[in-house]
């Protein structure tokens, strides 16, 4: 039971507050839905807005908003993103309202190319390919110009090109992958720099983080501090597995490329890693034999850990760590508990019980908006309403106590969109005493 208790507070653990300093942990999840994983393949998958994940089915481009239990609720066509020719994962700068993405040109090779959102039409247009220096294709275009070095070419093994972009959060680096003399043998990560609104550096290869003779493939970078990617390099459990890198001590410096334990990676191909940015939550591409086709979706819990970036597994409950569950995403000025987490309070009441004779703490709290009062009421009476809830299924009232804290411990300081403001919106309950005796 101890097993099982330790497995529920990580989900609990999991949705503390987002840094870029996080691990894959607990277990990978199949989605048994045939709605999300069919017989075709599901990939790519990119971030998109407001906290959302996109995917490809053949020509149609889907959407999800992961909850905080790594469930996908539901997806829905995105029809913005049908009819642009993107091929592979693509990059969304949210500041600039700009969508990089890689797809065939016209020497029959994939190269980057942006678009603009158009706001009045409500849709993805100008798409144009980026100017980048030292590519030989563009030769001939740009005879007169700096652009036209031709010590940087395209070669390969059917793979050249740029591929699988992902832009760094201030938006002037796009990671790729792409095969050339240059690098290292295979496909290899690659990254260019922003030098104007017209042109972009000459490509330069995260040589610390590439294997020699090995594919790197389907970056994804975070907060341009951590990097994950796919491999096939030696010492991995077999096919693609996921990897990551930390940043450098120095500027465009990273360092050696870890591979993810059988925590994520199997001896099936795991690549492409989607961040669930509101929840918390990794979601990435597999195409073990349990799944529904060749391409299939599954996720992974996040948790903070130390700077060291340690894989060691977590502690269990054997040794407890505290007991602080975040639950119950309210509504805006709602209260009662929606029905879809009925399930999670009967595990939080299971847990409870573990501790016998512990008194706990039920603190209700609201978003940032509205005024200090009106927010101090409502989180008193989110605590209140799942204080009696745990008192109709048998928790001992004297055991429970209930608090609003109103809006003065955000999850989220800075809260912008709707999905941040939700995460706000919760009830904790964390053990304030515990019975020594036992």
């Amino acid at each position: 039971m101890k097993n099982i208790v330790a497995l529920i507070m990580l989900i609990g653990l999991a949705l503390n507050v987002y840094s870029v300093e996080e691990r894959l942990t607990g277990a990978s999840s199949y989605f048994e839905s045939s709605e999300v994983n069919t017989s075709a393949k599901e990939l790519p998958m990119s971030p998109y807005k407001n906290g959302t994940i996109v995917f490809f089915r053949k020509d149609t481009a889907y959407m999800f908003t992961p909850n905080q239990y790594l469930m996908i609720d539901k997806i829905t066509p995105c029809p913005e993103l049908m009819g642009l020719g993107i091929e592979g994962t693509f990059a969304y700068d949210e500041k600039a309202n700009k969508l990089y993405f890689s797809k065939k040109g016209e020497t029959g090779a994939n190269d980057l190319f942006v678009a603009t959102w158009n706001e009045k039409e409500k849709k993805w247009d100008a798409v144009e390919m980026l100017q980048i220096r030292g590519v030989m294709k563009q030769q001939k275009a740009y005879r007169n110009s700096s652009l036209a070095v031709a010590r940087w070419v395209q070669t390969g093994r059917g793979a050249s090109g740029f591929y699988n972009p992902s832009l760094s959060a201030d938006g002037k680096k796009i990671y790729f992958s792409g095969e050339f003399k240059a690098g290292k043998g295979g496909r290899d990560i690659w990254y260019i720099e922003k030098e104007s609104d017209a042109i972009w550096t000459r490509p330069q290869l995260i040589s610390e983080s590439n294997a020699t003779a090995s594919n790197e493939d389907y970056p994804l970078v975070i907060g341009d501090t951590l990097l994950y990617f796919a491999s096939d390099r030696e010492g991995g459990l077999g096919g693609l597995d996921i990897c990551y890198a930390k940043k450098g001590a120095q500027e465009h410096t990273w360092g050696k490329a870890e591979i993810l334990s059988d925590v994520v990676n199997s001896s099936a191909n795991d690549y492409n890693v989607a961040f669930g940015k509101m929840n918390h939550s990794v979601f990435f591409i597999s195409d073990r034999t349990e799944g529904h086709g060749d391409a299939d979706i599954y996720s992974a819990v996040l948790l903070n850990i130390a700077p060291d970036f340690d894989l060691t597994a977590l502690p269990t409950m054997d040794e407890p760590k505290g007991f602080n569950w975040i639950l119950f995403f309210f509504d805006l000025d709602k209260y009662d508990m929606k029905p879809e987490y009925e399930v999670q309070l009967d595990e939080l009441i299971a847990a409870m019980a573990e501790y016998p004779g512990a008194k706990f703490e039920i603190s209700g709290h609201t978003d940032v908006r509205g005024e200090d009062d009106y927010n101090t009421k409502l989180s008193d009476k989110r605590a209140r309403f799942v204080r009696e809830l745990l008192i109709k299924r048998g928790v001992d009232p004297s055991s429970l106590v209930a608090v609003g804290r109103g809006k003065t411990e955000p999850i989220i300081k800075d809260a912008q969109t709707e999905p941040e403001h939700e995460q706000n919106r919760r009830v904790e309950v964390r053990i304030i005493e515990e019975d020594v005796n036992e």
